[in-house]
């Protein structure tokens, strides 16, 4: 269980990597030889971790056709904004936060404001939100708000590449000050409003057909 579990992760990355090197996105075809060449094993456990993520709603398999990853339409989006929103806010209303932990959000914030490449600077947000709730205890909120993130990852690659950052750090650094001063509901107040900015984003820009 433990191997399929670490192939899944590593699966999700390397899908990660192919949508912000543009060359996979939403509604594409996955290519099994080219994954099984990446981690130098046969196609047959990466159809299995595939097959998994399946399950999460990651990747669409369509009989005889292959695996592709799934298509989402604006309305599907902006619930998944949604869901994260309700569980990010959730964990750090229930985390205890270290002065270690705010130097980690500090460092990556001043390197999220620095970075130029709109991979570079989704990689970063990402880890800014990874360490926010680092220390919340639900695990299975962990893998939902992971699932969440690989399912969105193309569309707020889209938002780093066409909109500025100023925004997203100037609220990192309010959150920050916020939570050293325990103020929790200004705290998940700040992080509902910078999540937002995606949901509007998607509302503004993305059309289904």
């Amino acid at each position: 269980m433990i191997v399929i579990q670490n192939l899944r992760k590593d699966v999700k990355n390397i899908l990660l990597n192919q949508m912000a090197e543009g060359k996979i996105a939403p509604g594409h075809r996955i290519s099994l030889p080219s994954i099984a060449e990446v981690l130098e094993i046969s196609v047959t456990p990466v159809r299995e971790a595939l097959s998994q993520l399946v399950e999460t709603g990651i990747v669409t398999y369509i009989p005889n056709r292959g695996f592709f990853v799934t298509a989402l339409n604006a309305k599907t989006i902006v619930e998944l904004y949604e869901l994260i929103i309700t569980l990010e806010c959730q964990a750090i209303r229930q985390s205890q936060f270290t002065k270690v932990q705010f130097s980690e959000l500090k460092l990556i914030n001043a390197n999220f404001s620095k970075a130029q490449h709109a991979t570079e600077r989704l990689k970063l947000d990402m880890e800014f939100h990874k360490c926010l709730i680092k220390s919340y205890a639900n695990q299975f909120a962990h893998k939902l708000i992971e699932d969440i993130r690989v399912r969105i990852f193309i569309y707020e690659h889209v938002y780093m590449t066409h909109e500025s950052n100023t925004m997203s750090v100037a609220m990192h650094n309010d959150l920050i000050d916020a939570l050293e001063r325990n103020q929790i509901n200004q705290a998940v107040k700040i992080l509902q409003d910078n999540w937002t900015i995606s949901i509007n984003h998607i509302n503004q820009n993305h059309h289904d057909t």
